[in-house]
């Protein structure tokens, strides 16, 4: 606690590519992800979704978000045009972090993975192929921290 009487410690918190990590094809969810996301935002761990995407995608990411019920729809960080995808990854987790103890940033590129790693955020890699296996690892880290059981999801 602080003098004013409020909390200190800070909101748990991951970080989530959008592409190939929780859907595919622009919109095709990653159900594996959607269940993890669902059941982490039920929790009250905050969910935020930092993506190459820019800002002419927002309708379409927005109705995707809302289509499958996941949450932090309004915690998506666009890709500035002036920025490349990898400084504004690298400058959101960096903000991120300043905010939130982060338990994990989930992707499946080097982009990702360096943002985390610059910062001694654990990373998840997501293999496009076999996307379940990264979610998996994300629900066993989450159980680790006693949020919820791995497979406890939707």
């Amino acid at each position: 606690m602080n003098a004013s009487g409020r909390s200190t410690e800070k909101q748990l918190a991951i970080v989530v590519d959008i592409d190939e990590t929780i859907c595919t094809q622009f919109d095709i969810p990653v159900k594996s992800g959607v269940g993890v996301l669902r059941r982490a935002g039920q929790l009250g761990l905050q969910v935020h979704y930092v993506t190459a995407r820019t800002t002419t995608c927002r309708d379409a990411t927005e109705e995707f978000m809302r289509a499958h019920r996941l949450p932090g729809n309004q915690n998506v960080h666009y890709c500035p045009i002036q920025l490349t995808s990898l400084e504004h990854k690298r400058r959101q987790h960096e903000w991120l972090s300043r905010e939130f103890k982060i338990i994990a940033s989930i992707g499946d590129s080097f982009e990702e993975e360096q943002a985390a790693a610059a910062l001694g955020i654990p990373f998840v890699k997501v293999d496009p192929c076999r996307p379940a296996d990264g979610w998996a690892t994300l629900d066993d880290r989450i159980a680790e921290l006693g949020c919820f059981k791995p497979g406890d999801t939707e």
